[in-house]
């Protein structure tokens, strides 16, 4: 039998123990912080395996596995947990599977790079924040995980800091992200003043009171709680799944290492706000008005910026709209209710978008750090692996079957 409390620790612990190690002690451990941050997100990723054995295949219940008391005042009290059920299992096979993929691939691409244990110290951070936003059992630990994937994503963005471009792309990520944390913490403040709780297993039976619970917002003014909740928490989802009008971080992110727009900026970060939505979908079913909203922000984005797109010039912008315009049909499927789908649909994105990345970036090495589409041209001869990879990643996006595109 699976033992899911110390399964879920290892799974959760082992990229931290890893990005502690590469980064502390980079000066003595130099180019081997590689092996000591990839053998210990495998471990990860094992775990993950066996935790989706046990709460997918298994059908598993949900299940809350306590760790320590954070907070204890009279009107609040804080219990850091995790949070497993199949949502979670999916989640973090993406999450762990994919880092693991780039951390590999990073050992070639990075290979000259200034500042190798670091950044392989970044990645595995980020790996540990993104675990942590998954995992979470009360909204103040996924906080604190939703907080540090931006804060890990602005390190990374920066990396080449001596570059004032990707200074700037950093700066440009954090500053937007702050605007959509900003209504996500304002979500998780009007839900502590009308339910006196963020723990999740106090939440979800309480969804009818919050129906009934009216927030004063100015004198003659009162809406509804799941309303106020629903859309701060789009604000907030905005701004990480970068939707219209929050999307204008991500295009500048491209300015950081290519395997960090394929982990980041395809597979993890970006899907935080749909997983959000999707998680607590018991609010937003009592807020249909918001759902409309959704759905409007959703459909826009995908259409808007897959045309934006379409007249970009760097192979890596073009990449970067495509993502924005999938990230909008994900959000739109959360405005039509249709939570798994868009679940689906980022699994999937996930898997065949980081390929797109992962090929660019060899197309990137192949032609000596140019990326500008106009100087390419018959490249299939001189890689054709690159070629098939890419030619597959690209089908997979154009949901040509038997490509997992065409079934989500």
């Amino acid at each position: 039998m699976i033992d899911l409390y110390t399964t879920s620790l290892v799974a959760l612990l082992a990229p931290l123990a890893g990005s502690l190690v590469a980064g502390m002690g980079q000066n003595v451990i130099g180019k081997r912080a590689d092996q000591i941050t990839i053998a210990l997100v495998s471990v990860s990723f094992l775990c993950t395996i066996l935790m989706a054995k046990r709460l997918i295949i298994d059908a598993h219940p949900p299940v809350e596995l306590p760790l320590y008391d954070w907070v204890a005042f009279s009107a609040l009290t804080i219990h850091h947990g995790l949070w497993l059920d199949a949502l979670t299992a999916c989640m973090l096979l993406v999450v762990s599977s994919v880092s693991l993929l780039v951390h590999i691939y990073s050992i070639g691409y990075m290979q000259d790079e200034q500042g190798y244990a670091r950044f392989f110290s970044y990645m595995s951070l980020f790996t540990f924040m993104m675990m942590t936003l998954l995992m979470a059992n009360n909204l103040i630990m996924l906080f604190f995980g939703w907080e540090g994937v931006g804060l890990v994503s602005y390190l990374l963005i920066g990396f080449y800091y001596q570059k004032e471009s990707a200074v700037n792309g950093g700066l440009k990520a954090f500053l937007v992200n702050r605007v959509g944390d900003m209504g996500f913490l304002l979500g998780i403040a009007t839900l502590v003043y009308a339910l006196g709780t963020v723990q999740f297993s106090d939440i979800f039976p309480a969804i009818d009171e919050l129906v009934n619970t009216p927030i004063p917002i100015t004198e003659g003014w009162v809406v509804q709680a799941t309303s106020l909740i629903a859309l701060c928490w789009l604000i907030g989802a905005m701004g990480k799944s970068a939707q219209i009008p929050l999307h204008v971080w991500l295009p500048e992110s491209m300015e950081g290492p290519t395997p960090i727009s394929a982990l980041i900026h395809a597979a993890t970060m970006v899907t935080a706000g749909v997983y959000v939505i999707c998680r607590f979908a018991p609010i937003y079913e009592r807020a249909p008005e918001v759902l409309n909203i959704i759905l409007i922000v959703g459909s826009s984005g995908a259409f808007w910026l897959g045309l934006v797109g379409i007249v970009q010039s760097d192979i890596k912008r073009v990449i970067a709209y495509s993502t924005l315009s999938q990230l909008g049909y994900m959000v739109a499927a959360t405005g039509l209710g249709a939570y798994s789908l868009a679940i689906f649909h980022l699994i999937t994105h996930a898997f065949f978008k980081a390929l797109l990345f992962l090929s660019a970036g060899s197309v990137i090495i192949g032609m000596h750090h140019k990326q500008d589409l106009a100087k390419m041209g018959g490249l299939f001869r001189s890689m054709p692996i690159t070629g098939l990879t890419y030619l597959v990643g690209a089908l997979a996006l154009s949901a040509i079957p038997p490509f997992s595109g065409f079934f989500s």
